[in-house]
């Protein structure tokens, strides 16, 4: 009976028991914020690196519809005055509208017809070439795209060069 009197009128924590407490806290405290920056990061890469490969995907498919279909001959690929390393590409459509592709700053063109359309927002890089000069029917398409995340950093997708047969 004496041993169960002393178990109810003891209070308070012993000072290992504190000191494992404050050891606990203090190391989830050291962690936690390193660990949710981390997540952090990783979720604004995912989500920059997934934006980016869709608009390069559905860039790449409209620009490559409309150049299958440019009559061969039509075919002008030149840079633009000013426009730094960047090329542009011209063309006559089998259904006789024009088209035109180039890079302004960050963003991707589209002329048809005289219409200007934006077509990507994120373009770092942009080049238009024919990879044989005897063969004017092989339009190549070289394109980085890029997003900024957070602080200045950039993510950038570097797509690999698309060969285009022209049917035309």
């Amino acid at each position: 009976m004496t041993t169960l009197k002393r178990g109810i009128g003891r209070g308070g924590y012993s000072l290992v028991e504190v000191m494992m407490v404050v050891a606990v806290v203090g190391a989830l405290a050291m962690v936690g914020p390193r660990l949710m920056i981390q997540l952090q990061n990783f979720y604004l890469l995912t989500t920059a690196r997934n934006e980016i490969q869709r608009d390069a995907r559905t860039v790449l498919d409209i620009v490559n519809r409309f150049i299958r279909q440019a009559k061969h001959r039509s075919i002008i690929i030149d840079s633009p005055a000013g426009a730094g390393p960047y090329s542009r590409i011209r063309f006559t459509h089998q259904d006789d509208r024009s088209f035109t592709y180039y890079q302004d700053g960050d963003k991707l063109i589209q002329i048809v017809d005289g219409n200007k359309t934006t077509l990507a927002d994120n373009l770092v890089y942009l080049a238009f070439t024919f990879p044989r000069s005897d063969f004017p029917r092989l339009v190549s398409v070289s394109m980085t795209m890029g997003k900024t995340i957070q602080r200045g950093q950039k993510k950038e997708l570097e797509l690999t060069i698309q060969k285009i047969r022209v049917m035309n």
